[in-house]
């Protein structure tokens, strides 16, 4: 049997454009509620919070900002910051040699945040609340040298474009923070790499009945949060017949393999029509090389395994993902720096404001945390 395994998950630059709005969306006020946070501010006339939000457009010397755990957004800037697959003229898929974020800077707001807990303990409106705050500092200009700094004695830039980069802030966060976008008029973009991963896949398979496998970090297995995240998506779709099923995955030799197994030892036959990798610690070109070998040699594990994925099975992955959504929104609306300069990494750790009965956060430079 033939499989077309290796489909490359860069897309060309009109497809992407045409993707980024659902990745990017700013989705209409919904009916049910949304948390006090965000009514609170949405009822001030004025103020900062106000400020920081109406009418916000991004600006190209602002910066690109990354939320979520300190692992995953140390990665993931990392190897956004010496990523080179295209042109920096005409933004083709031609290596020249300069970075394809030459001259940004990727500001990470990253923490340890029991994000999980606050879900098990039924804390769900917290975990929408720190999601909101987070995004509120990322739109700040304002840093705390200290948990004691009451006044901000430091300086950022703000941000043109935030990425979440973690499962239960996009799913936990995003209506907030949409909400909260649309109804103040703020044009700065999220990007919510998992759902727009869903939305490419559906998209690229042309199919409704999709069957997805998510391959994430160790933490995040048996959370159960891709399979609500996929089945929500799903339910946008009017796939009925969609499923998923996600699994944490260190990374080592034969991830794919291990990955295969435990498919089918948990009694699933459906073959798999894409696998979506949210782990930065997982090469997806090694995966591709694993399923190629899998694809070509004929002894009975390998006929096995290969049965598990669909003659059209395809990988995507988060770094792809929110590199190429990154790149074509600052392309289409000319909001690259165009400073010839290596990308820059800005480390930043929220904190509780001291005093505050609200429960609001500060921003602290990763270079003054003492561990």
């Amino acid at each position: 049997m033939m499989h077309s395994s290796v489909r490359h998950a860069a897309c060309p630059l009109l497809f992407l454009l045409v993707l980024l709005p659902a990745a990017c969306k700013r989705t209409a006020v919904e009916t049910r509620p949304t948390i006090p946070l965000v009514r609170e501010i949405l009822a001030e006339k004025s103020g900062p919070r106000v400020a920081l939000l109406r009418d916000r457009r991004p600006q190209p010397q602002a910066e690109i900002t990354i939320i979520g755990g300190e692992f995953a957004c140390d990665v993931l800037s990392e190897r956004l910051s010496v990523r080179d697959l295209r042109d920096n003229v005409d933004g083709r898929f031609a290596p020249d040699g300069l970075p394809d974020f030459a001259g940004e800077t990727f500001a990470c707001i990253e923490d340890g945040a029991p994000y999980a807990e606050l879900v098990k303990s039924k804390d769900e409106e917290e975990l929408r609340r720190q999601a909101v705050l987070r995004v509120l500092c990322a739109l700040d200009t304002v840093v705390h040298i200290s948990p004691y700094d009451l006044e901000g004695l430091s300086v950022k830039a703000p941000t043109k474009m935030i990425v979440f980069a973690d499962p239960f802030l996009t799913e936990y966060g995003g209506f907030d923070v949409d909400t909260l976008f649309h109804s103040t008029g703020c044009e700065i973009p999220v990007v919510r790499p998992v759902e727009s991963m869903i939305d490419r896949a559906f998209a690229q398979s042309g199919r409704g009945d999709l069957s997805v496998g998510f391959l994430c970090d160790p933490q995040f297995d048996s959370t159960g949060i891709y399979e609500r995240i996929f089945a929500r998506k799903a339910k946008e779709f009017g796939a009925k017949g969609a499923a998923s099923v996600a699994y944490g995955m260190a990374p080592g030799d034969s991830t794919l393999h291990r990955f295969l197994n435990r498919y089918i030892a948990e009694g699933n036959t459906r073959p798999l029509d894409v696998i979506l990798i949210d782990n930065p610690s997982v090469d997806p070109e090694l995966m591709k090389t694993e399923l190629a070998e899998i694809v070509s040699v004929m002894n009975e594990s390998s006929i096995t395994l290969g049965r598990q994925v669909s003659r059209e099975f395809f990988f995507l992955n988060t770094l792809d993902e929110v590199s190429d959504l990154c790149y074509a929104f600052l392309r289409e609306n000319n909001l690259f720096t165009h400073n010839i300069a290596k990308p820059q990494v800005s480390i930043f750790k929220p904190a509780r404001r001291p005093e505050a009965e609200d429960g609001s956060i500060i921003l602290i430079p990763g270079s003054y945390v003492q561990n």
